[in-house]
């Protein structure tokens, strides 16, 4: 079976974005999260960021956050990340 992965301008692997609707989220260490498949932005500040994704709500909580990069299937926020809450 042929495995549908793409490679990013870093050289990691890609994985398409999720399927059945389910949302895909990538942590680098403290300091940067990719989160695939959100559908909108609830709440912003340098505090927190929430996000909905299928079937639940994603809240960001940290210091220093910013959205740095936002499309139709992924969003990208970086700062300092304290706490990641998901919630139905």
């Amino acid at each position: 079976m042929k495995e549908n992965n793409k490679k990013d301008k870093t050289g990691r692997s890609r994985a398409l974005p999720p399927a059945f609707g389910c949302p895909c989220f990538e942590l680098s260490g403290n300091r940067e999260l990719l989160i695939e498949g959100g559908k909108g932005i609830i709440e912003y500040s340098p505090e927190k960021i929430c996000v909905t994704v299928p079937d639940m709500l994603v809240s960001v909580s940290g210091r220093g956050l910013n959205l740095r990069c936002i499309s139709d299937t992924a969003m990208m926020i970086d700062g300092y990340i304290t706490c990641l809450e998901f919630t139905q």
